[in-house]
């Protein structure tokens, strides 16, 4: 630091002279630092790379499947963000992008759904030790689960050995929580519940949709099901021009999920790219949620995929003109 103040002091010149010339160094150092804390933090490029997708530049290499996963280069550091559906497809692909799996730091998987997790097996064979992320989903991933039911009449155990009751009467139903092996029980595996930076500037962001789960119809619920929402993650990470929301599905809705990311990480938005799940919706839907990203959120890119469907594919281009990035099978952007 007394280096640093030498260099300024001399870089500066007469400014240190005087008492005003000492605060007028130290703001000058302190932007410096700042500045260069912020660089550290922040990546100065971040590169994605779509490796699973059923749209993109005809490239006979590359086979187009219905499904997602993108590669997140940043820092030094390689992430990836899901793994598509079929095995064979995703491991042709890799191979046809020369992506090394070996080199992949940390893996995130979005949601449990078969179109994000086909080629998970072939990456944990190629780097079985790697850190994966998952979100909290005990139906399709293994994560541990509070027992969802409890018995109505608990006088019953009275009448029961201790052979005959559960963990030998030391414990009831009640509060009992299973933990399965779950999907990649080999694997390096962490369940997430709420947000975690991952790495610097790397956040990883859990919601849970209302719109897709499972019902449970057993008593009490059987005249009005009680409904689990599925968990799905969200990555963002950090740059100095702003933040990258990178989502698989958006089965919570991208613009629930813009939402909560924004709440943990208020940095602009530079870029929002992958599933936006707008298949089912009509055009007023849809034209309604663009211009919110574009004149609420004020998302300066996009560049949605896979699911997003051919209706949001063109509303948002129509929206955000040039700034509208073309993310198909085997596509790059780098910013």
């Amino acid at each position: 630091m007394k280096k640093l103040f030498q260099c300024f002091a001399k870089y500066v010149g007469g400014i240190r002279t005087t008492p005003l010339g000492h605060l007028a160094l130290a703001i000058i150092m302190v932007s410096h630092i700042t500045a260069v804390a912020q660089l550290q933090k922040s990546p100065a490029t971040i590169k994605l790379i779509n490796l699973y997708d059923a749209f993109g530049v005809e490239n006979q290499n590359l086979t187009k499947d219905f499904g997602f996963s993108c590669l997140v280069e940043c820092n030094g550091k390689t992430i990836l963000f899901d793994a598509g559906t079929n095995i064979e497809i995703f491991e042709k692909n890799v191979k046809a992008l020369k992506v090394d799996l070996r080199k992949v730091d940390i893996v995130v998987v979005s949601h449990g759904h078969y179109d994000h997790i086909g080629g998970m097996d072939y990456l944990i064979e190629i780097n079985p030790k790697v850190k994966i992320y998952l979100p909290n989903d005990f139906f399709s991933l293994g994560a541990p689960i509070k027992f969802p039911f409890t018995e109505v009449d608990k006088a019953a155990e009275s009448t029961l050995s201790k052979d005959e009751q559960y963990f030998g009467g030391k414990q009831g139903i009640d509060g009992m929580v299973s933990v399965p092996t779950g999907r990649f029980w080999k694997a390096n595996v962490e369940y997430l519940t709420s947000s975690k930076e991952v790495l610097p500037g790397v956040r990883i962001v859990p919601t849970t949709s209302s719109l897709m789960g499972t019902f449970i119809k057993y008593p009490p619920f059987e005249e009005n099901p009680q409904f689990i929402g599925m968990p799905e993650l969200t990555l963002s990470v950090s740059t100095s021009q702003g933040q990258m929301i990178l989502s698989g599905c958006s089965h919570s809705t991208i613009e629930t999920i813009v939402a909560e990311v924004i709440k943990i990480n208020k940095e602009p938005i530079l870029l929002i790219a992958g599933g936006f799940h707008l298949i089912p919706y009509n055009r007023e839907y849809i034209d309604e949620l663009s211009a919110q990203m574009h004149d609420t959120y004020h998302v300066k890119y996009v560049a949605p995929a896979h699911c997003t469907g051919h209706l949001g594919f063109s509303v948002f281009k129509q929206i955000f003109k040039e700034n509208y990035k073309f993310f198909g099978l085997g596509q790059t952007l780098q910013f």
